[in-house]
């Protein structure tokens, strides 16, 4: 990681683009702001675009805004990702995931500089230094062409690969100590350290969702902290068995811990935590976060979760929102979940039990 951020700040100040790539949860965006914050642009704005959640239709919109009456809702001009960055960083993470009628305009841009707002006839100019990322194979996908390969030549520029977590454990201590610091302040908690029995075993596991999960991981750790030392009570995610312990103290975590706490957790405890939680108190746990899931269908429709588990429950979320969105990704993505995920609730049966 020093050897990426000394290559950044050797050729940081000049224009070339750069394109990150690694695994999910990685570090990509830090690594963009990084770029940012170090260069010649550092008092300019800094703005986020994540690709793969727009159609091209959207995507224009995002990219580049629109005048009023461009379309039905659009009932004001509204400045898009390339205006407000101009003289800036845009960062485009997920590049490989927009459409080729998406990734052709994107080319068009970065050629001529300049753009047109969604409906409108003015063009702009716009001077931005743009970073890419991508958690996928790029050259696959350049190969099996679902990626413009002179789209991809014109970001290439400097490339930057991000190790995972496992591969740089050496990296566990001074994150973990910078998450208790931030999230104890956020919770205002006088969280100050962690046990060497924890702080081991962090070292020791795989992160698969790399700097992501550890995040989360310490975040709930801290939001269920009842000392100045994170203990593996406060660790339901790694330690399964002290659900029970989470369990005792739900009741006195705000709503809005809860959610962030919920979100943490291993599928693994949060079914624990879902079938001890219905015994004693039919309908409590339909506060929980997977319920509240059920309850935001989109146009107006609901889910009836009555007399229903939580395998029900997903299954009948993730089933709508499969008829809802064009594409498995987009469903998965919705619900915050990867795909095999989503498939394997919406393949649920009462007999997999």
């Amino acid at each position: 990681m020093q050897a990426i951020y000394n290559t950044i700040r050797q050729v940081g100040r000049s224009n070339i683009p750069f394109f990150i790539t690694g695994e999910t949860g990685v570090g990509k965006e830090a690594v963009a702001r990084y770029i940012h914050e170090s260069g010649p642009r550092r008092d300019q704005p800094f703005i986020a675009i994540s690709c793969g959640r727009f159609s091209a239709e959207l995507l224009q919109s995002e990219f580049f805004g629109h005048e009023a009456g461009a379309f039905t809702s659009a009932i004001r001009q509204r400045r898009g990702a390339f205006e407000v960055a101009d003289g800036g960083v845009l960062f485009l993470d997920e590049v490989p995931e927009m459409s080729l009628d998406a990734q052709k305009m994107l080319l068009r841009v970065l050629d001529t500089a300049t753009f047109t707002r969604l409906g409108g006839n003015e063009v702009l100019a716009v001077d931005i230094h743009i970073v890419a990322a991508t958690n996928k194979n790029i050259m696959k996908t350049v190969a099996e062409k679902e990626f413009r390969e002179d789209l991809y030549y014109r970001l290439k520029g400097m490339m930057l690969h991000l190790p995972p977590l496992r591969e740089r454990p050496e990296d566990i201590v001074p994150l973990v100590e910078a998450f208790i610091s931030k999230f104890s302040a956020e919770y205002e908690k006088n969280v100050t350290g962690i046990s060497q029995e924890v702080l081991t075993l962090l070292e020791q596991a795989a992160w698969p969702g790399n700097i992501r999960q550890l995040k989360s991981t310490v975040q709930t750790a801290v939001a269920l902290a009842t000392t100045d030392k994170l203990e593996p009570k406060d660790f339901p995610g790694i330690y399964p068995e002290l659900a029970e312990t989470l369990i005792s103290i739900w009741h006195t975590l705000p709503s809005e811990t809860q959610d962030a706490v919920w979100e943490t957790l291993s599928l693994e405890t949060q079914h624990t935590i879902m079938h001890e939680l219905s015994k004693p108190t039919a309908g409590f746990w339909r506060s929980l976060s997977v319920s509240k899931m059920a309850k935001k269908i989109e146009n107006g429709e609901s889910v009836n979760i009555e007399n229903m588990d939580q395998n029900q429950i997903l299954r009948a979320v993730v089933q709508k929102r499969i008829q809802q969105y064009p594409s498995s990704r987009e469903a998965a993505e919705s619900l915050s979940i990867d795909i095999r995920t989503l498939q394997r609730y919406a393949q649920f049966e009462e007999s997999d039990e």
